[in-house]
């Protein structure tokens, strides 16, 4: 039984080759459904370029596709007696069985050769399928028409002037722009700029990116931060501070002339006793013998605190007198 069917199929395919696809009756409605995924380009084909639809197509059983009926790649088309100009390049198909249907798929590529000195319309071919139920004693074959795809073909050149109020198409569609690049661009460009102003204001700027962060006593405190307790590091750190001080008031400073450093700042009023515990430390340190024998890990921790409050009074801010150290020097 197969195998006739079969044969029957051929031989109503082969028979029918002379025949015009609209000699064959319409196939009910219901026995066949149809999904198209049309290409998104509509307007602007010239010579040359491609299409493509993919297409599904479900056929309810019993009946059944004659495979000979589908869409032959390289035929020309004619419409009206002419050429169409628009020829099936590629076609490719996959049939699968279902138990109540049959599914066929349908990847169909065209190509232009046909061009024109104006736009004009044109159109992706209508295809015909032909069916069958096997089932019937007649046998009767039926036609299923998949529609066409109407396009715009572009010439390659225009001549003349074009007026875009009179050539507004409604196959057109939008005219949008990509603004994707552009907004990318801009982006970065923006980044660019802002960094490369963030940095000038840096470089040129007479205040420091933080307050005062490259003021005399935030320095010389990330310096005395990194030293160890050593004799050595003791006394690099009390020139160190000293150093400062003389920067700050532009005059070598003592515990009797504190008062120039207030005039210049008065937030070193707040650690009055710390500036006074200073001085006498100074003194031990490098006027007293017996300050080897001092505790060299106590005092550069007490100079690392003092400094730091020394930074805090540089950028102006309250220092808590909490968190004043006691005096070290004896």
């Amino acid at each position: 039984m197969k195998y006739l069917i079969s044969f029957w199929m051929l031989l109503l395919s082969t028979s029918s080759f002379a025949l015009d696809a609209q000699e064959w009756p319409d196939i009910k409605e219901g026995i066949v459904s149809i999904k198209i995924k049309e290409p998104l380009q509509q307007v602007g084909y010239t010579i040359g370029d491609k299409s493509s639809r993919h297409i599904e197509i479900t056929i309810k059983k019993p009946y059944v596709l004659i495979k000979e009926s589908l869409p032959i790649p390289g035929y020309e088309r004619k419409y009206k007696g002419q050429d169409l100009g628009i020829i099936l390049d590629t076609m490719e198909h996959v049939l699968k069985e279902g138990k109540t249907s049959t599914t066929l798929t349908l990847d169909l590529t065209y190509q232009i050769f046909t061009n024109n000195v104006v736009a004009k319309p044109g159109f992706l071919p209508a295809e015909y399928i032909r069916v069958l139920n096997p089932n019937s004693p007649e046998k009767k074959v039926f036609k299923y028409r998949i529609p066409e795809r109407r396009i715009a073909i572009s010439p390659l050149s225009i001549f003349g002037n074009v007026k875009i109020e009179e050539d507004m198409s409604p196959l057109r569609g939008v005219i949008l722009i990509d603004e994707a690049g552009p907004i990318k661009t801009l982006k970065i460009s923006g980044i660019i700029a802002l960094l490369s102003l963030i940095g000038l204001l840096y470089i040129y700027s007479q205040y420091a990116w933080l307050p005062n962060a490259r003021g005399v006593f935030a320095r010389t405190h990330r310096t005395i931060s990194k030293l160890k307790a050593t004799p050595a590091s003791v006394e690099k750190a009390m020139t160190d501070m000293h150093r400062a001080f003389d920067l700050v008031t532009g005059k070598t400073l003592f515990k009797d002339t504190l008062s120039l450093l207030y005039a210049k700042n008065n937030s070193f009023e707040n650690i009055d006793s710390e500036l006074r515990e200073f001085f006498k430390l100074s003194t031990l340190v490098f006027f007293n013998a017996s300050s080897k024998k001092q505790d060299n890990e106590a005092i550069l921790k007490w100079l690392k605190n003092f400094s730091k409050h020394c930074r805090d009074c540089e950028r102006k801010l309250i220092v808590d007198k909490s968190s004043l150290v006691e005096g070290i020097a004896k």
